[in-house]
């Protein structure tokens, strides 16, 4: 398997380099790992104006250079509400050699979604608002793996230790889905709400059932690990959900394509 979701140093809420990082996914037997850095452009966000690519890039070779044959070290980016950034996103993606492009939705309606004030009026209609937003983002963004799809469970569960069923959304969580297909990109599976208590990673089994039955092949597992021991996290959990849902492979990127099928 390929943690295709984690964060080092090279994140403000990251933990250990990028060495670090490495060596932990090959002690736990990963056949790869994406360091994918938080991108964000919103000025109050910690991550604003932190990823200092240039040094990512020059710490990531030296890493490549040592586990060439032992791993494969993927670059990558997470960014955040890149749809609200065209211009800043598109700029970074034609600099910079990425393998790996995650599309995420963080922050709604100037607010971040992790905390407590962007659940007002009500978790239905924060809900409503954020699957809204993720479908403006995949229809506008470019990417190439959907992060997290159903990351308002995680923070609601989080916050306030509720969630709510996902049935009322499915309209859009279908137009998402679809989009996703048409354009030949992937969802990821997302373990990190494993390690904070959900019952289920994010996204769901029924959400994941529906992807495969509208015609969705492409899949990635992400730990969103901040910290070496958190890298494969629920990837055994992972990938019973994914069997279940009908999957049979993962994929792996280099330079933003497709390049291997991994068998569950």
């Amino acid at each position: 398997m390929i943690d295709s979701h984690t964060h080092s140093h090279h994140s403000p809420d990251g933990r250990g380099t990028l060495t670090e990082l490495a060596e932990t996914a090959l002690t736990l037997g990963l056949e790869g790992i994406a360091f994918t850095e938080h991108a964000e452009w919103y000025p109050e966000d910690e991550a604003y104006d932190y990823l200092d690519l240039d040094a990512y890039f020059a710490e990531l070779n030296a890493v490549r250079a040592v586990h060439y044959g032992d791993l494969h070290i993927l670059s990558g980016v997470e960014l955040g509400n890149p749809h609200d950034f065209p211009t800043q996103a598109e700029a970074m993606l034609d600099r910079y050699p990425f393998d790996l492009v995650i599309g995420s939705v963080h922050w709604l309606d100037g607010l971040p979604g992790w905390q407590a004030p962007t659940f007002t009026p009500s978790l239905q209609a924060t809900y409503c608002r954020y699957f809204d937003e993720l479908l403006h983002m995949v229809t506008e963004a470019d990417f190439d793996v959907l992060g997290h799809l159903d990351i308002v469970r995680r923070d609601s569960w989080d916050l306030f230790k509720q969630t709510l069923n996902l049935n009322a959304f499915h309209g859009t969580i279908d137009q998402t889905l679809q989009k996703l297909i048409d354009a030949g990109r992937g969802l990821e599976v997302n373990t990190s709400g494993l390690r904070k208590g959900l019952p289920e990673p994010n996204p769901s089994l029924s959400v994941l059932r529906r992807y495969r039955k509208l015609g969705g092949e492409i899949l990635v597992f992400g730990s969103d690990g901040h910290r070496p021991r958190q890298l494969g996290h629920g990837f055994k959990d992972a990938r019973n959900l994914a069997l279940a849902a009908g999957f049979r492979h993962t994929v792996r990127y280099k330079e933003r394509r497709i390049v291997d099928w991994l068998t569950l």
